[in-house]
């Protein structure tokens, strides 16, 4: 009797655990996060990050290696040059982390964008059955055709397959999500909030400012003025009784080809930097219009089902309203997050951080 009762009190404490794991593990199956949370995720768990870091790390120790070297041998260009390459890969860690910030939030649009696309497809659903409730009751009632009735069931068989496919769209843009992340693919991560356009958050860009700060700091700008720096040190050491006439001439080529390569630098970062401006513009005006036409097409579909009902108007004029306002309501959802990721991209282009060592510089 003591056994068996002690087989059951072990029995059920192995319940109780496997209970207990079970409710850890469906906690971790899914996670709320705002893009903020997202980013800190990603930079903790994602693998490649976690590469440039270790990278970042071995290129520490080869310039300390670089500074012990020196004490044997002196040299302001070897010098230089290993601070130059300190900073390079400085500057490729910071890169890394300005493209996977980037990625995660394409990632995690990507993923509010498709659960507000499914709502909307729901809502559209919804519609679609309202509209067939409609028109069998004035089939019903002698007012409308077999074939409306039969056009108004194609309709919402379409939008309960646009629906399936909602979802199918949610469930990849969640996939792609979590990799980002560096979580598990059964994890289910919800993206909360709203596009911050929607939220009226989103401030105007001062573009001379802006453009000021990415000719300061990107990474292309920086390694240019370090090569033309380098340069200038050997013309500048070369000036001497010593070094023949010949390398002298070499040494102000290769400077004067380096100058204008940071020059043609510089015409590209502008560029890029307006093109990435003007995206930010567009995107704004868009969302403007794309936001009109949904108030439009609500409106003219609230008309066309009061319409109907009244006799006023056939059903195919009434699902044609309905789709024309699922259109509408998606490319509003479209307009807003296309905005939403050129304001990213502008934004992740030009504030480009100065790397440790540029920040001491200035802070001196």
């Amino acid at each position: 009797m003591i056994t068996r009762i002690a087989i059951l009190l072990i029995l059920l404490l192995g319940i109780t655990d496997v209970f207990c794991t079970l409710q850890v593990l469906a906690n971790e199956k899914q996670m709320v996060l705002d893009l903020n949370d997202a980013r800190e995720l990603a930079l903790s768990r994602n693998a490649s990050y976690a590469m440039a870091k270790l990278d970042f790390e071995a290129a520490e120790i080869e310039f300390r290696m670089s500074q012990a070297d020196a004490l044997m041998k002196p040299s302001v260009i070897a010098t230089k040059k290993a601070e130059n390459t300190k900073r390079n890969t400085a500057r490729s860690l910071i890169a890394k982390k300005q493209a996977l910030i980037l990625d995660v939030d394409t990632a995690y649009y990507s993923l509010l964008s498709a659960g507000m696309r499914l709502d909307i497809r729901k809502q559209g659903e919804e519609q679609a059955k309202d509209t067939v409730r409609i028109v069998k009751l004035k089939y019903d009632a002698g007012l409308a055709s077999k074939a409306e009735v039969s056009s108004a069931e194609i309709q919402l068989q379409k939008a309960l397959s646009e629906t399936l496919s909602a979802e199918g769209d949610l469930k990849l843009a969640a996939l792609a999500l979590n990799q980002v992340l560096g979580l598990n693919l059964d994890t289910r991560v919800v993206a909360t909030g709203v596009p911050e356009s929607m939220a009226g958050e989103r401030e105007e860009p001062d573009f001379r400012k802006d453009l000021a700060k990415a000719l300061e700091n990107r990474p292309e700008i920086t390694e240019a003025r370090d090569a033309l720096e380098i340069a200038g040190l050997e013309v500048m050491f070369s000036d001497n009784d010593y070094t023949p006439e010949l390398s002298k001439s070499l040494l102000r080529n290769v400077e004067e080809k380096i100058r204008i390569q940071f020059e043609q630098v510089k015409q590209s970062v502008q560029i890029e930097a307006y093109r990435l401006y003007l995206a930010v513009q567009n995107g704004r005006r868009e969302m403007d219009v794309a936001r009109a036409v949904a108030i439009q097409e609500e409106e003219n579909y609230r008309i066309m089902k009061i319409r109907y009902e009244y006799g006023m108007e056939i059903a195919n004029t009434l699902l044609g309203a309905q789709v024309s306002l699922t259109e509408a309501k998606l490319a509003e959802i479209q307009a807003f997050i296309n905005y939403d990721m050129a304001w990213l991209k502008y934004r992740n282009y030009v504030d480009y951080p100065a790397t440790e060592t540029n920040g001491a510089k200035q802070g001196d």
